[in-house]
């Protein structure tokens, strides 16, 4: 059977996916809604992939249609008129089993299974802990940022963090711009180099804190270049006194997203900033 899929370009693909002869209505009833709303039979054709004789056909077509179809059709004419782009495409199904309704289309390293579900759902609960929280004296020129990985990652696709990190309104965790896989290079790179030395699944990037503030804590230091000076396996907090160009700053380690912002909390109550 052959099926077209409508794929509305937005930050996660959205596909509308239907049998051949029903995406052919749709298509009609398309023209003609946009034809209603002042599209001329020239920009409808362009955005249909259909010849200009074949929208006019449809525009003065008077056939009724099914309420999914014009469900379909009034989604996609609002996507149309806020300026989104719409592709078509047909594909064959070697299956047996008939794809209709409605899906996202994501990148290979963003499909989620069970374990990624987990990461989600563990850094968003972690945001909403830390949100609207005051973090004077904690927070980095660079943006500040939390990441967990999978069990053994394999690569940067492997660990997930809010994408263009936290954001932060007068000292305080206000909001963020979503979880993605394969964002936070640095944190990301960071987790890879060190979860098999140390014990480490999540990381958050804050401003450097002086050692001495750091008695009740176990930490180590970092080399230039972001390697373990020393093979301690149990560490709280990893400190890098920069280089040119690159500001000093704490990395706060933990099993997960949630124990990582549960200790930065516990480091703003317990450091006194002087």
């Amino acid at each position: 059977m052959i099926y077209i899929s409508i794929l509305i370009a937005n930050m996660v693909e959205e596909a509308i996916i239907l049998p051949e002869n029903q995406s052919v209505i749709l298509k009609r009833v398309l023209a003609k809604m946009l034809y209603n709303i002042n599209y001329d039979q020239l920009e409808i054709s362009k955005i249909l992939n259909l010849s200009q004789p074949m929208v006019s056909n449809y525009c003065r077509s008077n056939q009724k249609n099914s309420d999914e179809i014009i469900s379909y059709a009034k989604k996609i004419v609002d996507k149309i008129t806020k300026g989104q782009n719409i592709n078509f495409h047909i594909s064959v199904n070697s299956s047996d089993k008939i794809i209709k309704g409605n899906y996202f289309i994501a990148e290979k390293n963003e499909i989620i299974n069970d374990e990624k579900t987990k990461i989600i759902n563990n850094l968003t609960e972690a945001f909403l802990i830390i949100k609207e929280k005051n973090l004077n004296g904690l927070i980095p020129k660079v943006k500040i940022n939390v990441a967990m990985s999978k069990v053994d990652p394999l690569d940067v696709d492997d660990i997930a963090a809010f994408q263009n990190g936290l954001i932060i309104i007068d000292e305080h965790i206000a909001s963020n711009n979503g979880i993605r896989f394969g964002k936070s290079k640095h944190l990301s790179s960071l987790i890879l180099n060190l979860y098999k030395k140390i014990n480490v699944n999540s990381m958050m990037n804050i401003a450097y804190i002086d050692e001495k503030k750091l008695r009740n804590y176990n930490y180590e230091f970092l080399s230039k270049n972001y390697r373990l000076k020393n093979n301690t396996k149990q560490l709280d907090i990893l400190l890098h006194k920069g280089d040119f160009g690159i500001e000093p700053c704490a990395y706060v380690l933990g099993n997960d997203a949630i124990e990582v912002v549960k200790k930065v909390l516990k480091l703003k109550e317990e450091i006194k900033w002087n």
